[in-house]
């Protein structure tokens, strides 16, 4: 990784008696692309996709701030981008929790990676090992 890392240790914006998680946070952005409502087949809508920054990520999770609320709860397909990779990551999220963010009428969600076994989510913990080891 170049001497410029788009990642650190810790979130100082994180309140710790809320912080859950077992794995170290990175902080650092990353495009994160949802899609909350697929399209039908042959019905000739279109998907309800969404695009988000993270504000934090970790191999089990990642922090988002959308312009909508994300429903708690629901499972949904996301691709991640992270700086220094070639391709994005297809994987599985579940929404564990939303929050409104104080000043700008934007949202603050909680997503859990959910194993899958495929071959993106091992990419994806293989792309935070190494993340984590250049940090």
């Amino acid at each position: 990784m170049t001497t410029q890392d788009p990642y650190s240790f810790g979130n100082p914006e994180s309140e710790p008696e809320q912080d859950k998680r077992a794995e170290y946070r990175l902080t650092g952005r990353a495009g994160v692309t949802l899609e909350l409502v697929a399209a039908e087949p042959g019905s000739g809508t279109e998907a309800n996709i969404i695009q988000a920054t993270s504000s934090d990520v970790s191999a089990g999770g990642m922090r988002l701030v959308t312009e909508e609320p994300l429903p708690p709860g629901a499972l949904l397909p996301a691709r991640v981008l992270l700086p220094g990779e070639e391709q994005g990551f297809e994987l599985t999220v579940e929404v564990v929790w939303c929050r409104p963010m104080a000043t700008d009428g934007q949202w603050q969600s909680g997503l859990c990676v959910l194993e899958s076994g495929e071959a993106n989510y091992l990419a994806w913990i293989e792309a935070m090992a190494r993340v984590m080891e250049a940090g």
